[in-house]
């Protein structure tokens, strides 16, 4: 079974995606043909009584997937509406709400959708977060049969902390506060690359309370759907002293100098309630001969220089030349930006 969301806009959208009833942010993609998909965390700016959501207590209202097609390089945008949506109806890991996510076309033209639920639980354990997996074939709806928990901190804790993963004793699993006073739980964020045949996962964690780690899986498909192959050990950043939180990694191959690019949103949010204006938010890019790394800053000065993106987080890349040396990409704008919350105009990284 299908379930298509409603809600669409006949908008077209230039200079960037400014929405008049969403607050967009944090942003993935995959191009087929000539029309490029865009996909995005999404809340209305406004409720039921039209007062305006103050975007700091976004946390407190469902999200959804906003999703966005252009078929002139990301110059203009349509809006094709809620793309998924928590599951309140289930009692399941995605049943308060739906975290960032990715969208990845498969060998059959299916599409492999890898994305963070977070399950409805009583407080103060509001952040428990688990990875999921779905089948979309069109890239305009899931298949709501396909929905499977993939990573659970909850299901698979001791496999989890056996690697050298980092998560809270289960009694204080997504703990609102934070963990021993770090950042809240980090087990979200699934990106799926599929690299010669195979199919790897890489994901947001810690390896310890206030240390941001990469996590990677190889992932194997049956005819029961899909499962965790083999699970890696942490992987930590050659520069992860200088932020505590790693999150919405982004994997590239580039087939022209056989290497792989490693693009990730960071921040030094020491403590959960610390005031946005106190947080640095940068994007940084890495380079590596292997999935298994280990990364290394792409710039001779560092991982986040010569990127060019101020008051951007959580950026994807719509489409490469590396011939060129390019990284087409569009990205969010933090709440530090003159238009906090919505998407940017398209932009090249050169790498």
């Amino acid at each position: 079974m299908t379930v298509t969301l409603q809600n669409t806009s006949s908008h077209i959208f230039t200079d960037g995606i400014d929405h008049p009833d969403y607050y967009l942010w944090d942003a993935w993609s995959y191009q087929q043909d000539q029309t490029l998909h865009l996909y995005c965390l999404a809340v209305a700016r406004f409720d039921g009584h039209g007062q305006l959501l103050d975007p700091t207590k976004r946390n407190g209202v469902p999200f959804h997937v906003r999703h966005f097609v252009s078929d002139d390089n990301g110059d203009s945008w349509l809006d094709q509406g809620n793309f998924q949506a928590s599951r309140p109806e289930h009692n399941d890991f995605d049943s308060k709400s739906i975290w960032s996510s990715s969208i990845t076309r498969l060998e059959d033209d299916t599409k492999l959708v890898a994305f963070t639920g977070l399950k409805a639980s009583a407080e103060p354990q509001q952040f428990l977060q688990s990875m999921g997996l779905a089948i979309s074939h069109d890239g305009y709806a899931i298949d709501a049969d396909s929905i499977q928990l993939i990573s659970s901190p909850e299901e698979h804790w001791q496999a989890i902390t056996t690697k050298g993963y980092y998560i809270a004793e289960r009694e204080q699993l997504g703990h609102r506060d934070g963990e021993e006073g770090g950042p809240i739980l980090a087990w979200r964020d699934p990106f799926i690359i599929v690299h010669d045949q195979e199919l790897h996962m890489f994901w947001c964690a810690k390896s310890a309370s206030h240390t941001p780690a990469l996590g990677h899986a190889k992932l194997n498909r049956s005819d029961n759907g899909f499962e965790i192959d083999y699970l890696y050990p942490p992987v930590l950043m050659p520069d992860g002293n200088n932020f505590t939180q790693l999150e919405l990694p982004k994997v590239i191959y580039d087939d022209v100098h056989e290497r792989f690019y490693l693009i990730i949103a960071t921040c030094n949010r020491t403590f959960e309630g610390q005031p946005d204006s106190d947080v640095n938010k940068q994007i940084r890019l890495y380079q590596s001969s292997s999935l298994d790394g280990p990364w290394e800053a792409h710039f001779d000065s560092g991982s986040s220089t010569g990127l060019g993106a101020q008051h951007m987080f959580g950026m994807t890349v719509l489409s490469t030349d590396f011939v060129a040396g390019e990284l087409h990409c569009i990205s969010p704008y933090t709440e530090a930006a003159d238009r906090p919350l919505s998407l940017s105009k398209t932009f090249t990284i050169n790498l």
